[in-house]
């Protein structure tokens, strides 16, 4: 069953150069996914910004808002993890209905993730949780 997905992306430099086209790159990167489509895209012109990091006192922006129709669930959370929207939404359908086998391989996909990122170091493994929510 397909998933219609609303996602934001925003890219932000120290520097005009360092933003200009890298979302071009990225939503070209996300439109040749064999499982997905982008079916509407809107890329906003690069804007200066203040503070845009506790380092930086002046930067620039750029966002890009596009609907992707994927393939499943499975192929929604692929989306998410490999191309890290600032902000994601179900568009559709109202209701999804999981298979237990569906449900495991998104899980193990997301597993599978997790590892490779500790193991490249840019992440860890949760040992504990703590007492708050």
């Amino acid at each position: 069953m397909e998933v219609k997905l609303w996602m934001v992306f925003e890219a932000v430099a120290a520097t005009e150069e360092g933003v200009e086209g890298a979302l071009d790159e990225h939503l070209e990167k996300l439109g040749n996914e064999p499982k997905a489509e982008i079916v509407e895209q809107n890329i906003d012109k690069v804007e200066e910004v203040e503070n845009p990091h506790p380092s930086i006192e002046k930067g620039y922006s750029q966002v890009a808002e596009v609907v992707v129709d994927a393939s499943s669930f499975e192929e929604s959370v692929a989306l998410v993890i490999n191309y890290g929207p600032t902000y994601i939404q179900i568009e559709e359908p109202d209701l999804y209905e999981l298979k237990l086998k569906e449900g495991q391989e998104t899980l193990q996909d997301v597993a599978d993730i997790m590892r490779r990122y500790a193991e490249m170091g840019v992440g860890g493994m949760l040992v504990s949780k703590t007492g708050e929510k």
